[in-house]
C-alpha cells in the first residue's frame, strides 16, 4: 500500500471522514472520533462491541426477573426513607447519607442473585430505573403535602442508591 492509497481511505462509519488507520482485528477504516483504544491497539466500534458481548451472559427473562426483584425491594425503601428516616429530625440526612448507598447495594445484590449471578447490559440500568418508580410515589405525596424539604431524604436515597445499583451491577 503506497501513501496515497492510505489518504484515500474513508472510515465505514462517517463517509466524508479521510483516515489512515484501520480496526487492527477487521481492518475497517476508522476514523479518530471512531477509533477505540485497547491494549492492543485501535479497534471498530463493531469489534469492541462483540469482544464485550461474551462477557454477557444474561438473557431477556433476566430483565423481567429483576423488575420483579428490585421494584418491591425499591417500594420498601422508598417508603422506609420517606415516612421513617425523613422524620427522624436533622440526623436523617446523615442517616439517609449512610444508609443510601447500602440499601442501594442490597438491592442490586438480590437482583443479581435472583438472575443467577449473570450479567447483562442494561442490568444496572433496569434497576436503577425501579428504584425510581418506586420512589416517585412517595417524592409525589411529600410535594403535596408541601414539606419541600422532606425531598432531601428520598433524593439523597435516589442520588446515592442509583449509583450504588449502577457500581454493583456493571
Amino acid at each position: 500500500m503506497d501513501a496515497n492509497e492510505a489518504t484515500t481511505l474513508t472510515c465505514y462509519r462517517h463517509a466524508d471522514m479521510l483516515t489512515s488507520l484501520r480496526c487492527n482485528r477487521c481492518g475497517n477504516p476508522i476514523c479518530p472520533k471512531c477509533a477505540v483504544r485497547t491494549p492492543v491497539g485501535f479497534r471498530c466500534p463493531d469489534c469492541v462491541r462483540t469482544q464485550q458481548n461474551r462477557f454477557y451472559t444474561g438473557g431477556k427473562l433476566d430483565y423481567l426477573i429483576a423488575v420483579t426483584v428490585a421494584l418491591p425491594l425499591s417500594f420498601i425503601a422508598g417508603f422506609i426513607f420517606t415516612f421513617i428516616v425523613a422524620r427522624i429530625g436533622f440526623f436523617s440526612w446523615l442517616i439517609a447519607f449512610l444508609v443510601a448507598p447500602l440499601t442501594g447495594s442490597l438491592i442490586a445484590e438480590a437482583v443479581w442473585r435472583a438472575v443467577g449471578r449473570r450479567r447483562s447490559r442494561y442490568l444496572g440500568t433496569v434497576v436503577m430505573a425501579c428504584l425510581i418508580v418506586a420512589v416517585l410515589p412517595f417524592v409525589g405525596l411529600i410535594l403535596l403535602s408541601g414539606n419541600f424539604l422532606g425531598l432531601v431524604v428520598p433524593g439523597i436515597l435516589l442520588f446515592l442508591g442509583s449509583g450504588a445499583i449502577m457500581a454493583r451491577l456493571r
